[in-house]
């Protein structure tokens, strides 16, 4: 039999027994019984969503966007049916990532490239021309075939999950030190640009953050890939967004509450949960109430975790969390077309060689031209990142964009199109991918900050899933919910 739940003056009381539908049961025009319901749809709750399901476990989905996927960005030009991915590029081919594919009849083809512009340019993008050069091949791969043999020393502490990450002094010295220490303490100097351009850019000024952080972004998995050692993929249909399509399909839309916030929340100690979500575009306020709730977002942010009503012990931990803000955009600019080349955003004190400097927040990447004729695009566009600090915002991001554009076009960099001021910058796309690469400090990690993580697990009612509790790749967060489901179905 189902609970009976009595609300009344905001508080819950809940008689302890455990809810078993085959699906979600409707109670009346906006009160949804479930087993779980699960806040976020991206690549933990997504995939977490459809495992469930496989489970035989009802389950109800609540995601503030009109689509799955969360940071996977692809962008299909009006009146094309040709599509280009802006977020996520590949999926690394980690434990049962393919097996995956193959279930949800995805097609697979190898990483596409961008293709080469006529030039690329590396400049401080205030103009400078640091004369940048690049590591040979012979010894890059030298670099990085010794940074893997480091990673794959610390490999099972990091993916898919902490649960094996030592405390104190136990911790290895290599990933509490800064990153720049680290590459110069082992030689590995000349590995750092591929590692930098790969994923390097959301966490900021890579050298002054932990190694440990850096392999969350770049570890064993992606060195290998580089390598060749490991496989990578897309979809055959350059459409990576199609993924999560397809897990939708499978879920089913019944069970997904789109365009939806989290209101109001209470969360019992084992007795279940209540949340009322709100639909953002009719404002219609839809009641939850479910055995297990699965939280599927990065729990940082006061607007973003105040309807839940954190106690002292969520609040002790999540507050120890450090971030930036990111942005992927795709823009589109006169300037931009008529250089016909991708600019990198690259410090003056880098010259010639100095790989570890790198833009100080906030900054934006690079202006990259992508390949047009993929994107079935009449004219050609340019992806960009764009790292902020916490409070950066939408404004501000495209403020850094425009004068970023503006510095190189008055130093000559790029032509000048126009007489007089020059027009705006047209952002085609723009992906809020929010706090990123969220990371604490080597003196809280000594201090047990993982362990403390994980025992979050099941409190009131609650687990967690997704990048602040794994490593920050989509298939390794996948796996990470095969070891997270199971506990959590079998937790009272």
């Amino acid at each position: 039999m189902a609970p009976s739940w009595l609300m009344f003056l905001g508080i819950v009381a809940v008689i302890p027994t455990s809810i078993a539908a085959a699906s979600a049961e409707t109670t009346s025009s906006n009160t949804i019984k479930t087993d779980v319901v699960i806040v976020g749809g991206g690549a933990g709750g997504a995939h977490a969503a459809l495992r469930l399901k496989d489970m035989g476990k009802s389950i109800i989905l609540i995601e503030q966007d009109s689509i799955l996927g969360g940071n996977v960005d692809s962008y299909t030009p009006p009146g094309t049916n040709k599509s280009m991915d802006f977020g996520v590029f590949s999926f690394i081919d980690y434990a049962g990532a393919i097996a995956l594919f193959d279930r949800l009849n995805i097609s697979t083809a190898p990483p596409a490239r961008v293709r080469a512009p006529l030039q690329v340019r590396r400049l401080d993008h205030r103009g400078a021309d640091p004369g940048l050069r690049g590591a040979g091949s012979a010894a890059a791969r030298a670099a990085m075939e010794k940074y893997l043999g480091i990673c794959e020393e610390y490999e099972d502490m990091i993916v898919p999950g902490y649960w094996n990450f030592p405390t104190g002094d136990a911790i290895p010295e290599d990933l509490l030190m800064r990153f720049g220490d680290f590459v110069q303490r082992h030689g590995i100097e000349d590995a750092v640009p591929q590692i930098y351009a790969a994923t390097g850019f959301g966490i900021g000024r890579q050298a002054d953050e932990l190694t440990l952080t850096v392999m969350q972004t770049f570890g064993a998995q992606m060195a290998r890939s580089m390598l060749g050692r490991q496989g990578g993929f897309i979809t055959a249909s350059h459409r990576n967004q199609d993924v999560y399509d397809a897990m939708v399909r499978e879920i089913g839309e019944e069970s997904i509450l789109y365009e939806t916030k989290v209101v109001r929340s209470t969360r019992t100690a084992g007795f279940g949960v209540v949340l009322t979500a709100k639909n953002q575009r009719t404002g219609k306020e839809t009641t939850v109430q479910a055995t297990k709730l699965l939280m599927a977002i990065r729990p940082v942010g006061e607007e973003t975790m105040r309807p839940f009503n954190l106690d002292a012990r969520e609040r002790s931990v999540f507050s120890k969390f450090d971030y930036h803000r990111v942005w992927a955009t795709l823009v589109r600019h006169p300037s931009l077309t008529a250089g016909n080349t991708s600019v990198d955003n690259f410090p003056a004190a880098v010259a010639p060689s100095n790989y570890l400097e790198t833009p100080q927040v906030p900054f934006l990447d690079k202006f990259e031209l992508q390949d047009n004729t993929a994107g079935g695009l009449e004219s050609q566009v340019f992806r960009s990142l764009v790292i902020g600090t916490k409070d950066f915002d939408y404004t501000d991001a495209k403020e850094l964009l425009q004068s970023s554009l503006d510095r190189l076009i008055e130093q000559g960099i790029l032509p000048r199109t126009s007489a007089g001021k020059e027009e705006q910058i047209e952002v085609v796309a723009l992906s809020d991918h929010g706090p990123m690469h969220v990371r604490v400090s080597a003196e809280e990690l000594r201090g047990g900050f993982f362990q403390k993580l994980y025992a979050l697990q099941g409190h009131r009612s609650t687990w967690w899933t997704g990048a602040a509790f794994a490593s920050h790749f989509q298939t390794i967060i996948w796996e990470f919910n095969e070891v997270l489901l199971p506990q959590m179905l079998g937790a009272k």
